[in-house]
């Protein structure tokens, strides 16, 4: 962002100290120090006073931060997606998971059976929109993935990745999820054989 730069300029144009600007605009002096460190970014009051004081247009104030700005919105809407997606696939998976112990409590109906796969669909396809998610971003690991939704250094991370590790993760992840949907399977099914005993 180039905002705390011009800030800075045009408060040094106008011979002004932090603590000038800050009394002319009605923020604090800390705050002014934060614009122009980085730290934070002006609302927009604030962006409409420093342009009446500057004498610019708003246009000039932030021209060159727009990009970043749009990106950091897109790249906010992209983690909304992909956390509405993974809730969905775990919700999903989990739902699934215990409607088997139905199949189990009501073995002699076969439309039964389908409740376990109709449950299962939506995770599925959570899953297949998660991957698509990651391709787009080449986003591998769970590291770059937050990375990139904290807007940080993915491509440090993306360096530091290797085909073969890859691999041995993704298949840890799979067989992790696995193995805790087949325990999620085991519990309801001992729960519905503990009711038929009773």
């Amino acid at each position: 962002m180039e905002i705390g730069k011009r800030i800075k300029a045009y408060r040094g144009f106008l011979t002004l100290s932090q603590d000038d600007l800050a009394k002319k605009i009605f923020v604090s002096r800390q705050t002014i120090s934060n614009w122009e460190t980085d730290k934070t970014y002006p609302d927009i009051q604030s962006l409409i006073a420093l342009t009446i004081l500057f004498d610019v247009s708003l246009d000039e104030l932030i021209k060159s931060d727009l990009e970043a700005i749009k990106m950091k919105i897109s790249r906010n809407k992209a983690n909304q997606k992909s956390d509405l997606h993974t809730k969905i696939m775990l919700i999903s998976t989990v739902l699934s998971a215990l409607s088997i112990g139905l199949v189990v409590a009501f073995p002699e109906s076969n439309t039964i059976m389908l409740v376990p796969l109709v449950l299962f669909l939506p995770g599925f396809w959570s899953s297949l929109k998660l991957e698509t998610f990651k391709k787009e971003n080449d986003l591998k690991t769970y590291k770059e993935i937050l990375a990139f939704s904290q807007n940080g250094d993915v491509n440090a991370l993306r360096e530091k990745r290797t085909g073969q590790k890859m691999g041995m993760v993704e298949c840890l992840i799979v067989l992790a999820y696995g193995v805790a949907t087949l325990i999620i399977c085991i519990i309801a099914i001992a729960i519905v054989k503990f009711f038929k005993q009773l």
